[in-house]
């Protein structure tokens, strides 16, 4: 649950020349004028339903950066806030009903949700008040193509607002080794697939008792996904290769399921399954946090998938070292979970209950530029941070937190923890040294080899029509579980890659997989268009 981290005028102007490398949404008004029907300051209340952490922290009413911003903007809010576990049935029961808010903060909604309420006139388009009335958003749309094309649905209107995080750092994930087993047996940190394997046989060679890795899922796990970039199928990102898609070296869009170096892979998973490196429980008694958590504590685990070490537990990640990507046999490397700037679509709605959506774009734009994006992650200098060597860090009080640091910030802002906030991240530097931490000791890797190792292109999740969601949802129905059900035999050994492999494509065919991968070379086109 970790998240990235965010003024008054006077105050906050100064601070943006500070922060002038802030991630990328700055550049129009920052400071929304306070509003109001007839220009006084509160005259317009908004009703917004947000996501809500009251169990962790103030509710929004009492939150300070809300109290703070109603200052700034003028207008105020009555939020309703949902628990997760609320979430769904309760938005459905508004939509069924007709009874609106003005407003969804950040609250899930599916690109088939926001195609079928908007279409329904519900949720209102936005990009005309955007390019009219919210300078931030405009500047980070038109700077970012592959923002606007994640957010524009098959209709051509935008609906929602996304969550932005330029970070390459935070919007990937990284092979954990450890570092304390390979300094015993004298090894270097593997740089190819061939010398991670070579490693991890030497060490259980020495001690049985080691596992090698423990994955989250008996089904797909991001030990695969990792794995892509080093098998040539790591074009595309993180995204990509959840839709079962890469790009090819000749510029061609593949499924990954069916395809060779696929088969390449799955043969590298059986080898390090007979080696005794691949966790056998995660093919039969399925993964198990718990344990896995304990096996960590007591330094039994040599490496895991994860974004940053802590996953492991604090203490047990100390002994871990990153690894963004492995050489693979063919001289394919490539940090092919990267996900996209763009990591949520559903960050703000506007319905058709509001009658203010000029005043309400112009509130929520507020947080796409630098002064928006510092003050809802780092709030105000000299009230929750002072600025040491030209930065911001927070205050004791936040650092020292019982909770740990990300709850003390939490306390007082609200775009810290849980993600999906309508909001571009600030700078990785920053937000780490608001922590009093650098990115290189957060995730236990050089954050600039990124540079070097990212696809030169990072899609989104489609979107699709109603036509096409509907014939992917039935291909899918099939293709998934089977997929899941051969992926298990492949990687375990009760299939044979070399002799069953044939009738496994054969079999993808009948069930549509070419169906498939023409609708997705479809909304790929509609997508670059679109940039």
């Amino acid at each position: 649950m970790r998240k990235g981290l965010y003024l008054l005028l006077a105050i906050t102007m100064m601070f943006s020349l500070v922060l002038s490398a802030c991630g990328g949404g700055s550049g129009g008004e920052a400071t929304p004028e306070p509003a109001g029907t007839d220009g006084d300051p509160g005259s317009i209340t908004l009703k917004i339903v947000k996501r809500g952490y009251t169990d962790v922290h103030p509710p929004a009413d009492q939150l300070w950066m809300w109290q703070k911003y109603e200052e700034i903007s003028g207008i105020h809010v009555e939020f309703e806030e949902l628990a997760g576990s609320a979430v769904t049935e309760r938005k459905n029961v508004m939509l069924g009903s007709n009874d609106l808010p003005d407003a969804f903060y950040r609250i899930a909604f599916g690109t088939d949700e926001l195609m079928k309420y908007g279409k329904q006139g519900l949720f209102i388009p936005l990009e005309e008040l955007i390019e009219e009335h919210a300078p931030n958003l405009s500047k980070l749309l038109k700077d970012n193509p592959d923002i606007k094309g994640a957010i524009t649905m098959s209709d051509g209107h935008i609906y929602a607002l996304p969550y932005v995080d330029f970070s390459k750092a935070f919007n990937s994930v990284r092979l954990y080794v450890n570092k304390s087993w390979l300094d015993e047996a004298g090894l270097e940190v593997p740089e190819t697939t061939a010398e991670f394997r070579e490693a991890l046989m030497k060490i259980r060679e020495k001690d049985s008792s080691r596992l090698g890795w423990v994955l989250e899922s008996q089904y797909w796990t991001f030990l695969e996904s990792f794995l892509a970039g080093s098998f040539g199928m790591g074009e595309g990102g993180a995204k990509a290769f959840g839709q079962y898609l890469y790009k090819d070296a000749d510029g061609a869009v593949k499924t990954t399921f069916n395809d060779p170096k696929y088969r390449e892979l799955l043969r590298y998973m059986n080898d390090l399954y007979k080696d005794g490196s691949l966790a056998q429980q995660n093919f039969t008694t399925g993964y198990d946090y718990a344990k896995w958590s304990t096996d960590g504590s007591n330094n039994l685990i040599g490496s895991f998938v994860w974004e940053g070490p802590g996953y492991i537990g604090k203490d047990a990640a100390e002994n871990y070292v990153g690894i963004h990507a492995l050489e693979g046999p063919n001289g394919d490397k490539l940090a092919g979970v990267l996900g996209p700037p763009a990591k949520g679509i559903f960050g703000f709605v506007i319905t058709n209950k509001n009658k203010y959506p000029v005043e309400t774009i112009k509130w929520i734009d507020y947080f796409y530029g630098e002064e928006g994006i510092n003050f809802g992650t780092f709030g105000l200098e000299g009230e929750t941070y002072d600025l040491v060597d030209g930065k911001p860090k927070y205050k004791d009080e936040i650092l020292n937190y019982k909770g740990g640091v990300q709850l003390g910030a939490f306390q007082y802002v609200d775009n810290v923890y849980g993600a999906y906030y309508p909001y571009v991240e600030p700078d990785d530097s920053l937000r780490m040294a608001a922590r009093g931490t650098t990115v290189a000791d957060e995730i236990k890797a050089d954050p600039a080899e990124l540079d070097v190792l990212a696809p030169k292109e990072l899609w989104p999740d489609f979107v699709p029509t109603d036509d096409e969601a509907n014939q992917t949802s039935a291909i899918l129905t099939d293709i998934n579980k089977y997929i899941e059900e051969m992926r298990v035999k492949f990687v375990t050994g009760k299939a044979s890659l070399d002799t069953d492999w044939d009738h496994y494509v054969k079999t993808l065919d009948k069930m549509g997989a070419q169906s498939y991968l023409d609708i997705k070379k479809a909304q790929y086109e509609r997508y670059s268009n679109v940039k």
